[in-house]
């Protein structure tokens, strides 16, 4: 609680103060320095070891997460009103999909989203506020899945979710041509392994646009022993999400799950790779735009060299709701 209130009026504090505070803090690593006021916020951020949670304790961590979530006061709200409507579907309607519509539409495509949090944690209610906002700057109407959770459903659970909201949302007469794949961490990955999926059935869909993706279970890259610890999203984190999703070792030969795997070009006409220069999942993800180039993908990797992990839901700091609003620049170009 204590905490949570600290981060709220963090935002207040005036960014010229913050770098004469950490003039001789700096953090410099791989040549580049961490922005002054992300430094000051992620030693706010409370330390959890996620990866020591028990399975029968992972709903009460879950509703705790929603519950600071709800009451942090990190991202910037849309200028205009969304249109939110919630969906359930399925063969017994308990997928939940909701849908934005902003204030303007101008194309007609849209936007199946994925929320990150290692496949273990969120939801459509912790992204929210995120995909409201990408809603109104992109001028799209999005779809935001809440795909069923690991451990109690293991890959490839997620994957099949995404299947069934694409179903439905070709019942509504949209078509696949149409649809662009956007996610950010997991979420990305979730993006990524449905965009694969597609490209096996040489099926096309529009684009994908991956924010931060986790793309290798090994996490044994540079960027993840160089960024193991501090940087929002830990190592081991990551070490134990990759457990919790896995259902066996065959897994990680598919690259609907090691996104490494790929080696045929993907039918998405378009792939943005969105990558932090603090992040654990830096190497993965630039390598994995490398191959999709190497394949003969159209590939853009929009980099941000002094921010971390987690970043575009985290719009009130300056230099991220300068990105944030730069890569939606990109992807607008596309849709």
């Amino acid at each position: 609680m204590i905490s949570n209130l600290l981060i709220n009026l963090f935002f207040y504090i005036p960014i010229w103060l913050i770098k004469i505070f950490l003039f001789f803090k700096r953090d410099v690593k791989r040549k580049y320095s961490l922005d002054p006021q992300a430094q000051l916020l992620l030693s706010l951020f409370p330390k959890y070891d996620i990866e020591q949670i028990k399975n029968d304790e992972l709903s009460v961590f879950r509703e705790s997460i929603e519950k600071d979530r709800r009451q942090l006061k990190v991202s910037k709200k849309t200028q205009r009103a969304v249109k939110k409507v919630d969906h359930f579907i399925g063969d017994n309607k308990s997928l939940l999909i909701r849908e934005y519509e902003p204030y303007k539409t101008d194309n007609q495509n849209i936007i199946l989203y994925f929320h990150g949090g290692g496949y273990v944690l969120n939801s459509v209610e912790t992204h929210d506020d995120t995909v409201s906002y990408f809603s109104e700057k992109l001028r799209t109407r999005i779809f935001s899945l809440d795909y069923r959770l690991a451990p109690e459903n293991k890959f490839p659970i997620a994957l099949e979710d995404s299947l069934i909201a694409i179903s439905w949302l070709e019942s509504r007469g949209i078509l696949l041509d149409n649809i662009s794949l956007c996610g950010d961490s997991a979420g990305g990955h979730l993006a990524a392994s449905l965009s694969h999926y597609f490209s096996e059935k040489e099926t096309k869909i529009h684009s994908q646009f991956l924010i931060y993706p986790m793309c290798d279970p090994a996490c044994e890259s540079e960027s993840q022993n160089l960024f193991s610890e501090g940087y929002f999203l830990t190592q081991e984190a990551m070490r134990w999400f990759w457990e919790c999703l896995i259902s066996n070792e065959d897994d990680n030969n598919k690259d609907t799950f090691n996104l490494l795997k790929i080696n045929k070009k993907i039918t998405a006409d378009h792939t943005f790779i969105v990558t932090a220069g603090f992040d654990p999942l830096h190497d993965e993800a630039e390598d994995y735009a490398s191959l999709l180039h190497n394949l003969g993908n159209n590939v853009k990797q929009l980099h941000y060299p002094s921010l971390f992990h987690g970043f575009a839901s985290i719009t009130k700091l300056k230099k991220a709701n300068d990105a944030v609003n730069d890569m939606l620049i990109e992807y607008k170009k596309i849709l």
